[in-house]
């Protein structure tokens, strides 16, 4: 092997190697601004859970869904509220009669993701509303 062809042999590993690092960044870039974090409550009927997608300081969304286990048939309406105040933000959407092994599927907002945490929420239509475990939103 000559020593051009050594050197150019060299200079295009040195390229593929600048490429892979440059590709590699850029996934750990991109991964570490798609955070993700859920946290689910046992109402002890069913589950409420709520997760965030989305760094503090920037466009995220928050997603909150009821998975019922037993009791009776329900209608209910899910949200979720910041816990350093604030209104809480419900859907509009009724969801039911839930019965056992029904569920509402995941309601979402997209939002601004302020400092601090958030909890779940719902409404069980003429019965009042129950909170669930928060969640912090990812730094």
């Amino acid at each position: 092997m000559t020593m051009l062809t050594t050197t150019r042999a060299a200079a295009a590993v040195g390229a593929l190697l600048l490429v892979a690092t440059a590709a590699s960044a850029q996934a750990a870039e991109t991964a570490s601004a798609r955070a993700y974090v859920q946290r689910c409550t046992d109402l002890g009927r069913g589950d409420l859970c709520i997760d965030v997608n989305g760094r503090v300081g920037g466009p995220g969304r928050i997603g909150v869904g009821y998975w019922k286990r037993s009791g009776d048939a329900v209608h209910v309406r899910l949200g979720w509220q910041n816990t350093t105040g604030g209104a809480a933000n419900f859907s509009r959407t009724v969801h039911g009669p839930l019965v056992p092994g029904a569920n509402t599927g995941t309601e979402t907002w997209s939002t601004y993701l302020a400092a601090g945490c958030v909890y779940p929420l719902i409404e069980v239509v003429g019965q009042g509303t129950l909170k669930g475990k928060e969640v912090c939103v990812p730094s």
